[in-house]
Formats: structure tokens, C-alpha cells, sequence
């Protein structure tokens, strides 16, 4: 149960490098949904967001989940249920951002290296950090390429 416990308390970084290395193979191998260069609209960007968001409290759930867990099976099926929804919601996120960057104009690397920024802040200032998430919002308001 100790090797449970363990893989559930790194299910989230190791979700979030699965979910890097994913898009950097997407990249390099040209995999179409894995693609930053594909433009994606305001709407998309917010629905694709809201849609990571509700894999990522999934993800929290079966982590509990995996903790609480009384067998080794149980434990293991919330663990591969965990990370499924963590790798998928992780790499759903960064693509709808990184996509939206590349339709506004930014390059698409700037957008997870920005949302890294804005994590660590929060350890920095408070005051920061919320000054940071607003542009959050550019991606939202900004118009991209195809709706000029």
C-alpha cells in the first residue's frame, strides 16, 4: 500500500511532465492533435479550459481516492483512473492555451512557460499572482488571427 500512496502523492507533477513530454513528441512527430499551430477560437479556449478544469478535480477525487483505499486493486484502479484524467486534462490545458497563443500572435511555447510563471508567483506575492492570472484573460478577449 506503501508504493500506492506514493505513486498517488506524485500522480500530479508526473501528470503535468507526462503531459509536456506529450506535446513535445506531438511536435517533433507533427501528431494533428498534438499540434500547438492549430488556431483555436475564444470560445473553444474557454470551453477547452473549462473542460481541463473538470479532468483536473477528477483527478483530485480519485487521488483521494487512491489514498483511502483499503486494497491493492481498488488502490490501482483509481490510480490508473487518476492519471488518465490528469495526463488528458494536463495536456488539454496546455494545448488550448498554446494553440490560442499561436492564433493570437504570441509564440506557443510562451504559454506554458507563462503559466509556470504565474504558479510560482503565488509563492512570491500574493498580490502578484492575481495581477498575473488577469492576463489569463487576454487569451479570452484578445482576437485571434482568422477573426480580424
Amino acid at each position: 500500500m506503501e508504493i500506492i500512496k506514493l505513486l498517488g502523492y506524485i500522480m500530479i507533477p508526473l501528470s503535468v511532465v507526462i503531459s509536456i513530454a506529450l506535446m513535445i513528441l506531438g511536435k517533433i512527430k507533427h501528431i494533428k492533435y498534438l499540434d500547438p499551430k492549430v488556431p483555436l477560437g475564444r470560445l473553444f479556449y474557454f470551453f477547452g479550459n473549462a473542460f481541463s478544469f473538470m479532468c483536473c478535480v477528477l483527478l483530485i477525487n480519485f487521488f483521494s481516492y487512491a489514498m483511502q483505499s483499503k486494497d491493492i486493486i481498488e488502490g490501482i484502479k483509481y490510480l490508473i483512473l487518476g492519471y488518465s484524467f490528469g495526463i488528458y486534462g494536463f495536456t488539454f490545458f496546455f494545448m488550448t492555451g498554446m494553440r490560442r497563443a499561436y492564433d493570437i500572435g504570441f509564440p506557443f511555447w510562451g504559454y506554458p512557460i507563462f503559466v509556470g510563471l504565474i504558479l510560482l508567483s503565488s509563492f512570491i506575492n500574493d498580490t502578484i499572482f492575481e495581477f498575473l492570472m488577469l492576463g489569463m484573460y487576454i487569451f479570452l478577449l484578445q482576437p485571434g488571427r482568422t477573426s480580424k
